[in-house]
């Protein structure tokens, strides 16, 4: 996937956490990230030492722990996560 296209699918990430009150933390560390939820407050863990196309499947994964079929997705971000879903249960 071509860097910008992969920027754009973070872009999108950022706002799908802002429209569903997901909090995403980029952070520096040795672990893998995820999605959690502390307090009743919902966040996806990123960390920023890994590649970018790692924390787009940490995002795709932390979201699809989530309900996101009645929210409106980007076409670009639909398809990346339903690749992504594909992948997890072949």
């Amino acid at each position: 996937m071509s860097k910008t296209k992969s920027k754009k699918i973070l872009e999108l990430f950022y706002e799908l956490g802002e429209k569903m009150d997901v909090k995403i933390v980029n952070a520096k560390g040795d672990f893998q990230g995820g999605y959690c939820q502390v307090n009743d407050k919902r966040h996806i863990v990123i960390n920023k030492i890994k590649p970018l196309d790692q924390q787009l499947n940490i995002l795709a994964d932390g979201f699809m722990q989530l309900n996101i079929n009645e929210v409106f997705l980007s076409p670009i971000l639909r398809d990346f996560i339903d690749n992504r879903e594909r992948q997890l249960f072949k």
